[in-house]
């Protein structure tokens, strides 16, 4: 049972991601946001293999971006001060939890075995 949480918290970690960037005070949220997180609570629900590795593939590809779009803020500082390290914290923080979380995404999906209602039939 613990086991079955831990491996899905990966997927409830994005969930929580997901609200907090599209989420806008007093209460709005924006309708991309809700649909991801709609789609990644389906994910939870049905455990698809197919879409949970090509889900955690594209954030895996898109935290790559991440990293490299931190890199280029943090170049933009004249002199490594302490907004520069707080940049470079928070930043890499995010960044390394993402992809712990899209790498366990992956092994997840790619350990699963394949139901027989998934295989494909050839008559």
């Amino acid at each position: 049972m613990l086991k079955k949480i831990l491996l899905q918290l990966p997927e409830y970690y994005f969930i929580i991601m997901i609200f907090l960037a599209g989420y806008t005070p007093p209460f709005s949220i924006q309708l991309f946001h809700i649909i991801l997180i709609v789609i990644l609570a389906l994910q939870i629900y049905f455990a698809n293999i197919v879409s949970g590795l090509l889900f955690s593939g594209l954030i895996f590809f898109f935290n790559l971006f991440f990293l490299v779009a931190v890199i280029s803020e943090f170049n933009d500082f004249t002199e490594f001060n302490s907004e520069a390290q707080q940049l470079l914290f928070v930043g890499l923080s995010i960044w390394i939890f993402n992809m712990i979380a899209s790498i366990a995404m992956m092994y997840r999906y790619g350990k699963m075995k394949i139901r027989s209602s998934q295989r494909i039939r050839f008559n």
